[in-house]
């Protein structure tokens, strides 16, 4: 129900007995007059260069002082695979009341949740969240399966294949005809097309050949190599191609 001093409604915070605003009046047990709050939580984004905030917005909350508001979530993501999230947190300015909760969740590498909730003031205020995470930055590896080319001889190389950081390598090879083969040292390690890992697969081993053994047909006959690795907890994903071509 709401107040009125001649024609003029008397809104929240501007119904005051002397120096002291009411919060609530009653005829009776009766309430005629509720003072209804604002809380406005605003946000500062100070997440690192390759995270996320899903939003920034402020969001307000308007009603009876004490009431419980509806929660929600922000998510910081990572960009991309450069970096490990480990954590996420916001440090709040201007919570006098102690009425904002800010609880961390989520695990793995990519995500980390925030979710708010809490309680209106007894006043109107302004919270101000500034959100911050925790990362690790992951060292870029370096692969090799190159130079990679086209011969009209049989076979073609030597070639390196190697790479860096921990994790298992995996070679997938493909193939436009039917009777390819990955050699080292003269010994055939693969029939294409294929996919191979350690300890099939030196790293650093620089005398690998891709031999063509079948004539006739249609050319240029193409072997492609991808080496790829994945990421841990060091080291960034990375893979790297590179074909074999025989031509007439």
């Amino acid at each position: 129900m709401p107040v009125y001093k001649g024609t003029n409604e008397v809104t929240s915070g501007n119904l005051r007995k002397g120096s002291t605003e009411i919060q609530n009046g009653y005829k009776a047990t009766n309430p005629f007059f509720v003072n209804e709050t604002t809380l406005t939580i605003a946000f500062v984004d100070n997440t690192s260069a390759n995270v996320n905030l899903s939003s920034a917005a402020s969001v307000s909350f308007t009603g009876t002082p004490g009431d419980t508001w509806s929660s929600f979530t922000r998510n910081l993501t990572r960009a991309n695979g450069t970096v490990r999230i480990t954590g996420a947190a916001g440090a709040e300015s201007g919570d006098t009341q102690n009425i904002l909760s800010i609880v961390e969740s989520g695990s793995g590498v990519s995500q980390r949740d925030l979710t708010f909730s809490g309680t209106l003031p007894t006043v109107t205020q302004t919270i101000t969240v500034t959100v911050t995470d925790t990362v690790v930055n992951l060292i870029a590896r370096s692969l090799s399966v190159g130079p990679g080319g086209s011969s009209t001889n049989s076979s073609i190389g030597p070639f390196t294949i190697s790479w860096t950081g921990d994790g298992t390598a995996v070679l997938n090879i493909s193939s436009n005809y039917g009777a390819g083969k990955l050699e080292r040292s003269g010994t055939t390690i693969a029939n294409l097309p294929t996919s191979i890992s350690p300890p099939t697969l030196v790293n650093g081993a620089s005398d690998y050949a891709n031999d063509v053994n079948q004539t006739g047909g249609t050319y240029p006959k193409t072997n492609g190599y991808t080496l790829s690795l994945p990421e841990t907890l060091t080291y960034q994903a990375g893979s790297v191609s590179a074909s074999y071509s025989k031509i007439l």
